[in-house]
């Protein structure tokens, strides 16, 4: 599936500055449904009616973002598998990626320290040799979830053409490219 989220859901997202893309559920800070926000570094994301991460694009740019271990031990909450999930980054701190649970998913650890960093360290590469790299990440649900089962990525680096990969979120996690 290309499209991110969940088959059979309509987007009607409300664009929020970036910060309002947050709520409180009993307590705890929660990504609102519905909504698109764009970081100070020019990343766009998109939540879906779960309040998901359904979407994140956007031209990546090197730098150190902040790592915010708590939201990484906890996204998911329940649908995460303790032994086998990180707190993985769609947009890597290397890109300037928020530490926060905005750009954060339950990610199996062997993919997310395997087959995704070395996809991470390919751009930062290109980056670092000059090139534009844009990247449009989408995270694939299965019902209410809040574990993707899956990511379809899609980016392109310089004037080449747009090279896509399928993970699945288990150990290795490549699916097919």
């Amino acid at each position: 599936m290309e499209s991110g989220g969940v088959k059979g859901t309509e987007k009607s997202t409300v664009k929020v500055d970036y910060g309002d893309q947050f709520t409180k559920e009993k307590r705890k800070k929660v990504l609102r449904p519905d909504v698109e926000y764009t970081s100070k570094e020019g990343y766009t994301y998109t939540t879906d009616s779960e309040g998901r991460v359904a979407s994140c694009e956007g031209s990546l740019q090197l730098g150190d973002g902040k790592r915010n271990n708590y939201a990484q031990r906890v996204v998911g909450g329940d649908d995460r598998l303790v032994d086998d999930d990180d707190g993985g980054h769609l947009i890597a701190t290397i890109f300037k990626g928020s530490g926060n649970m905005d750009n954060l998913v339950p990610m199996n650890s062997n993919l997310n320290r395997g087959e995704w960093k070395k996809l991470e360290i390919e751009w930062a590469e290109a980056l670092k040799l000059g090139d534009e790299v844009k990247v449009k990440i989408l995270p694939n649900y299965n019902g209410g979830s809040k574990r993707p089962d899956s990511f379809f990525i899609r980016y392109r680096i310089g004037d080449g053409t747009w090279e896509t990969k399928h993970f699945d979120n288990v150990r290795g996690g490549k699916l097919d490219e």
